[in-house]
């Protein structure tokens, strides 16, 4: 019963560390190589690969500005090949 429970919790807590949402700010930019770009947003702390139905219009309006967003972390990274996939909801502050 303990192990069925302390699996339960382990996947509580995964869950939500995979789905944090928060507000996010960086530059939108285009990283990659032909045929396999796609957009990013740059923050001190590394890329994001942004993700999503926002995704389109970041690439747009967005691209080579500081912008704030928000959105949830929806995939871990795994090494600087793949970086963590930001699911946008919103853009806060759409840069000069």
């Amino acid at each position: 019963m303990k192990k069925i429970m302390r699996m339960i919790a382990i996947l509580i807590l995964t869950g939500t560390f995979l789905a944090c949402g928060g507000t996010f700010t960086g530059t939108v930019a285009v990283k990659g190589n032909e045929p396999f770009t796609y957009l990013a947003l740059v923050t001190d702390k590394g890329d994001m690969k942004i993700v999503g139905s926002m995704k389109q219009k970041l690439r747009d309006c967005c691209q080579g500005k500081l912008v704030t967003v928000k959105g949830a972390i929806v995939k871990e990274g795994k090494g600087f090949m793949m970086p963590p996939e930001l699911e946008v909801s919103e853009i806060v502050d759409p840069g000069k």
